[in-house]
């Protein structure tokens, strides 16, 4: 770290900063939130014979100024401090969020050459929505023009389709506040202008609440995302004295104590991925790519129950599939390990001598509801801590190849389901054990950072043993939309509808990573995996993990 950094400066809770354009510093949590954008990609059906697309984007920018005067901060500007690397948002009377329309029906094979019956044949799959074309030219550079928190696409596809694309800058927010926009937008969608001019007129917030009961008597059923008032105070931090007694140890003190996040050796963050050493090839050049896997009820059934047959209790679905795809990716990923200098072959075909004996995966979870319950009214901004858990790497082998464990004699080695419900349990363990002092200290750590944007997360993406498991399951499948052209859903009469999916975007592939996609309630779950190319072709090829996604169930 340079020589110039204040070690002992702390990051204050938010506040208002006196300064020209209302600039406003954002809380802690939004301090270290990864700077870039999280994209949303919503697929309708839509009919190509209407006579111009003015009343769509009409429709669509409306109902997103309705959204905003809720949550005023995702129209806003993010900028870059001129000291210690700090975030701050601009608010104005006149924002509106940032809105784009393409055409593309004869577009260059460059730009998007799908057509929406071939989306929908090939199960919309992953590769269609990483490229170019869902990237955004902004950058947060200090004295810079700042960059917009949210902006929208609307792209209209040959074969009559709507790809409604979301982007929202970290800074501000995680993906429950990400979907509580995307739900606050859809219910004003499904309002017609009377009932919108009644409900929010000359800028006058109404609660999302009051909005949503009009809706539902008036026959506007959204499922449960309309049933609430979504808290939309970025303001509101964790209190000082939640952190002052902490702050007398030292940053890097603290950082010792949160093993998920590591010091970057360049304030190139924050929660930027490390590289833990220089690789040939290095990870811009490799090549990567993406599988959608699918699991059925049956096999989480069966996910449950090799865990309960472990400890007895039930665990969350989410640890099941943590579980299952990072020890098999793992395994994947190990055995085409190359090494630094020659050496013997062993049975798993893995190069133990130059990998280290311990595995490590990352899971992004809210610490909203556990840490602060009802102790933080309003917030709104990230909320999201990344427990970290270790396996050994010889377990991972074991699960993926039903080879017994090297370190163990044969009658006393556990089984491959036994080793998989320890895994899916010690994932589940440390999701519950997320409390108070878990965040508080967390909390703390960021404070007493010289610059956030030294703090990395501890995960090297072309490490085989780093891995990171996510989910947008209840992220947006079931919220339903209503706009110009719109097909019905189905035989249904009503005009609006869910997605057909909702897909996440990518400039380029990354890979190390597991993500559950929305999903409507009781359908299959479905994984996005991305790795390099060749592990995905042995994970694609293990026997073993084919007992659990079949290739029938796989969508590249």
């Amino acid at each position: 770290m340079p020589g110039t950094i204040d070690l002992h400066a702390t990051i204050p809770a938010a506040k208002m900063v006196s300064n020209p354009g209302n600039l406003r510093l954002l809380g802690t949590w939004n301090q270290v939130a990864m700077r870039a954008y999280v994209r949303q990609v919503f697929c309708f059906p839509i009919d190509e014979q209407l006579g111009g697309f003015d009343k769509l984007c009409a429709h669509i920018q409306n109902r997103l100024k309705l959204a905003c005067n809720h949550f005023p901060h995702f129209a806003g500007k993010i900028y870059l401090g001129r000291t210690k690397g700090t975030v701050h948002l601009s608010t104005t009377k006149n924002d509106k969020v940032s809105f784009k329309f393409f055409d593309n029906r004869q577009c260059e094979e460059s730009l998007f050459s799908w057509s929406y019956p071939e989306l929908k044949a090939q199960g919309f799959p992953c590769k269609a929505f990483v490229g170019p074309c869902f990237d955004l030219p902004y950058d947060l550079t200090e004295n810079g023009p700042g960059v917009p928190v949210t902006e929208v696409h609307a792209r209209i596809i040959r074969g009559g389709g709507l790809l409604l694309c979301f982007y929202f800058h970290h800074s501000i927010t995680d993906g429950i506040g990400m979907h509580s926009f995307i739900s606050t937008f859809a219910a004003f969608t499904r309002r017609d202008e009377t009932a919108a001019q009644n409900g929010i007129e000359n800028g006058v917030r109404v609660g999302v609440k009051r909005v949503a009961e009009y809706a539902v008597k008036n026959g506007v059923e959204n499922g449960q995302a309309n049933k609430f008032e979504y808290p939309a105070n970025i303001d509101v931090d964790i209190p000082e004295s939640e952190t002052t007694a902490l702050l007398e140890s030292s940053f890097e003190d603290l950082m010792k104590d949160c093993p998920e996040y590591t010091l970057l050796p360049q304030p190139t963050g924050p929660t930027a991925p490390c590289t833990r050493r220089e690789r040939v090839p290095s990870l811009a050049d490799v090549r990567k790519t993406g599988r959608i896997f699918k699991f059925s009820e049956q096999k989480i059934r069966a996910l449950h129950a090799v865990a309960q047959n472990w400890s007895g209790s039930h665990v969350r679905t989410f640890a099941c599939l943590a579980g299952v795809v990072w020890s098999f990716c793992t395994a994947a990923r190990l055995a085409g390990h190359q090494p630094r200098e020659p050496s013997a072959p062993n049975p798993a075909n893995l190069n133990k001598d130059s990998l280290p004996d311990k595995t490590h995966l990352l899971v992004p979870a809210s610490w909203k509801k556990c840490a602060y319950q009802g102790g933080l009214p309003g917030y709104a901004s990230n909320a999201v801590c990344m427990p970290r858990i270790c396996a050994n790497m010889d377990d991972h082998v074991v699960i993926s190849s039903q080879q017994s464990c090297t370190k163990a004699s044969p009658a006393s080695a556990p089984t491959a389901d036994e080793l998989l419900g320890k895994l899916i349990c010690s994932i589940d363990s440390a999701i519950t054990a997320i409390d108070k002092d878990f965040v508080d200290k967390r909390t703390a750590m960021f404070r007493a950072a010289p610059d956030p944007r030294f703090v990395g997360i501890n995960l090297d993406p072309q490490e085989p043993s780093d891995f990171i498991f996510n989910s947008w399951r209840h992220l947006g499948a079931d919220v339903v939309f209503w706009f110009p052209g719109l097909k019905p859903e189905g035989k249904s009469r009503s005009c609006g509808r869910t997605a057909d999916a909702v897909r996440r975007a990518q400039p380029q592939w990354n890979m190390g990573a597991g993500l559950v996609l929305p999903g409507k309630l009781h359908s299959d779950y479905e994984i996005l995996v991305t790795l390099d190319n060749a592990s995905m072709m042995r994970l694609l090829a293990n026997e073993e993990w084919k007992k659990w996604v079949s290739n029938d169930n796989t969508i590249e």
